[in-house]
């Protein structure tokens, strides 16, 4: 089913995050490479600024060097970009980010750029809601995608898990999949392949996060063909929507693409706001949990002031979205009229602000029990 849904030709359901699932496309691209013997050569791989940091970071951990110079996709022409330095011999891959939420309609044209200069193109549907049904990544000339099932497949977010990535590939590419991988023989039965010799080896168990999958299988059947593109128009419609709402607040803007219809995201910007009474993004999400919502937290990277991401999704009625579009009104004019009160929000939480400076410090980092007893001295 996620085959038909991206158009590419397998799927592997290895990668536990859509991290995950970056990097082990990232992998496939370096092995790719080096089987032609221009793993040496292809050191880069570009994407744009609204580009989820995950993608850079596992760019760099998979030993690229990751290089984000495209500004913005609607922004930048493919002679423009190829201007910039995207169809070099130097480019492994680029990697199409979907966090920007609008539309790019050039895209082939990027895509047949790198292609060219003989480098691969990943897209990140992370959050594909409002494409299904409608394209794929195959129409657009993809060599790679990836999906994460904890948001587009049954659960929205749902607080970020439980996470699964799904990786696809065109047929080319299959031999560099995830070891082992499930295939099936001539009378039907099912098997576990370990004989890939060109294989990135194993990132997870076979089976993957399997509560996850067969969720997201179960909503995928229960919703059938039809119901997959319902879902796309209806999150792009719920998203639109909103935002004529969200827009409607003073101080709020949605700076890029400005005038234009987005899909199921906008990255909205509180810049003029903050200016006026010091009351930053943070602080209006932090307050909105007092009335009982979620303002989403992911606004990375900032390439805006003050961001706020909201993604409604298919899954809320107008009702909701009503209420939601209320709150944040309400909050905006709380930061004039009693700014005190919004910044030391939340007040009907158990937990309130969390302290961010020892993120800052990697002298008190410690992301094993070993290394917490080392750096408390229990250990000698």
């Amino acid at each position: 089913m996620l085959t038909a849904i991206s158009g590419l030709d397998r799927v592997t359901l290895q990668p536990g995050a859509g991290s995950a699932a970056i990097y082990t496309n990232v992998s496939m691209i370096r092995a790719y490479h080096a089987s032609r013997g221009e793993g040496a050569v292809r050191d880069q791989i570009i994407t744009t600024i609204f580009s989820h940091p995950s993608n850079g970071a596992c760019a760099k951990t998979a030993g690229y060097e990751s290089s984000r110079s495209i500004p913005t996709p609607t922004a930048t022409g493919p002679r423009r970009a190829a201007g910039r330095g995207l169809g070099t011999d130097r480019r492994a891959a680029h990697h199409e980010p979907g966090g920007h939420r609008h539309l790019q309609p050039r895209i082939d044209e990027f895509v047949r750029v790198v292609h060219e200069a003989g480098g691969l193109c990943s897209y990140d549907q992370a959050n594909a809601n409002g494409i299904l049904g409608i394209t794929r990544a195959r129409e657009a000339g993809f060599d790679l995608c990836h999906f994460n099932l904890h948001k587009t497949f049954s659960t929205p977010h749902a607080c970020g898990g439980p996470a699964a990535g799904a990786c696809g590939v065109t047929e080319e590419l299959a031999p560099f999949l995830p070891t082992p991988t499930v295939e099936r023989d001539a009378d039907g039965t099912f098997f576990l392949d370990h004989d890939r010799p060109r294989s990135i080896g194993k990132i997870r168990p076979w089976y993957g996060v399997v509560p996850n999958i067969v969720r997201a299988y179960a909503w995928i059947m229960s919703l059938g063909a039809e119901g997959l593109r319902e879902v796309a128009e209806i999150a792009v419609l719920n998203n639109n929507y909103l935002m004529r709402k969200v827009l409607e607040i003073r101080g709020v803007a949605a700076p890029y693409a400005s005038g234009k219809r987005r899909i199921e995201q906008v990255r909205y910007s509180w810049e003029e706001l903050a200016r006026e009474t010091g009351v930053g993004s943070e602080d209006l999400g932090l307050r909105a949990a007092d009335f009982g919502t979620h303002y989403w937290t992911s606004h990375h990277p900032w390439v805006v002031p003050e961001p706020m991401t909201l993604e409604p999704t298919e899954s809320y009625s107008k009702a909701d979205l009503d209420e939601y579009a209320a709150i944040l009104a309400h909050v905006a004019e709380e930061a004039r009229t009693d700014p005190e009160l919004v910044r030391t929000a939340p007040h009907a939480s158990a937990v309130h602000r969390d302290d961010h400076e020892p993120l800052d410090d990697p002298e008190r980092w410690a992301v094993t029990w070993r290394a917490y007893r080392r750096k408390a001295g229990l250990d000698g």
